[in-house]
């Protein structure tokens, strides 16, 4: 039931971000402006908050997934790979989970040491996610610079490729436990 529900939102999103607004003849529309990293939601591992705050001067890629998505089950061991071989790029897993116990067992289960937050359904819709897996690359200013959607099974080079020159302004340790 869950997933039809997810299903059924997304497919919503999906139609309404397609859907043209009516034309008006005075005003032209203004450019869109790029989303910046603007969050703060419970930790997987302690429930702490993680805040788009604390990663201030340092680039981030977030991964809006869903711990039922198969796809975004497969995204998460490219994270990881990314995460080891980024490691000026904080990255952080944000599940559109409300409860943290299936995020958490499919990272212990994968043995993944990525930072995940969940309950992030908000921010999934502030940032304009039409499906997951979706990933956002921001600078170290926090401006959006990239944006990779759905799987693909060469999305840790595409990282990489996209990291390049990317560095934090001050050097962090991983927010949550290793």
């Amino acid at each position: 039931m869950k997933k039809i529900f997810l299903f059924a939102l997304f497919a919503v999103l999906g139609i309404a971000a397609q859907a043209k607004p009516a034309a008006t003849a005075k005003t032209p529309a203004a450019p869109a402006a790029k989303p910046a990293l603007d969050f703060s939601l419970p930790q997987v591992r302690t429930d702490r908050q993680l805040s788009s705050k604390e990663l201030s001067g340092t680039p981030v890629l977030l991964a809006v997934l869903s711990s039922g998505c198969g796809y975004c089950q497969r995204t998460l061991p490219q994270l990881e790979a990314a995460r080891r071989a980024l490691p000026d790029v904080q990255i952080i897993a944000a599940f559109i989970d409300a409860k943290p116990a299936r995020p958490l067992a499919l990272l212990n289960k994968n043995k993944l040491r990525l930072d995940a937050v969940y309950n992030a359904m908000a921010l999934a819709k502030s940032l304009g996610v039409d499906g997951v897996p979706m990933l956002f690359l921001f600078d170290e200013k926090h401006q959006l610079i990239k944006t990779f959607n759905g799987y693909d099974e060469n999305r840790t080079e595409q990282i990489k490729q996209a990291a390049k020159g990317l560095e934090k302004e001050v050097k962090m340790v991983s927010l949550e436990a290793k």
